[in-house]
């Protein structure tokens, strides 16, 4: 999508690794949501990593009940409770992680094809 709203692919690279970056802090896997700030907590439910991660730790940690020791806890947890815990994902929010996911290829597509059609960065 970046490269259809900049004139050249240098240009789209610079706006890449912003957002890149933007998106790798707010995604919920180096900050859990639960320890996100309240006035940017805004910024993960917009970020499409955040809903990805959700949805990939969900899907493939949310029925195993196997008990693990974290440290600095003072409970026990099992894996399903400490994603919970920690992380803040809920196993029965999946249908919306799903459909916002389509949602955002959908949107990034239609960003694309729009700009690609619409600006024009040749030069005579």
């Amino acid at each position: 999508m970046t490269v259809s709203i900049t004139p050249n692919h240098q240009v789209a690279s610079i706006f890449a690794a912003a957002f890149y970056g933007l998106f790798n802090l707010f995604s919920g896997f180096f900050i859990p949501r639960p320890k996100i700030p309240g006035w940017w907590v805004w910024y993960y439910w917009i970020c499409p990593v955040a809903w990805t991660v959700y949805g990939l730790i969900v899907s493939q940690y949310h029925d195993i009940d196997d008990p693990i020791n974290v440290l600095g806890a003072t409970q026990n947890f099992t894996v399903k409770g400490y994603i919970e815990h920690h992380y803040g994902f809920k196993p029965d929010f999946m249908g919306p992680v799903a459909g916002v996911l389509v949602g955002f290829t959908c949107f990034f597509a239609f960003i694309f094809a729009f700009c690609i059609k619409a600006l024009n960065f040749q030069s005579r």
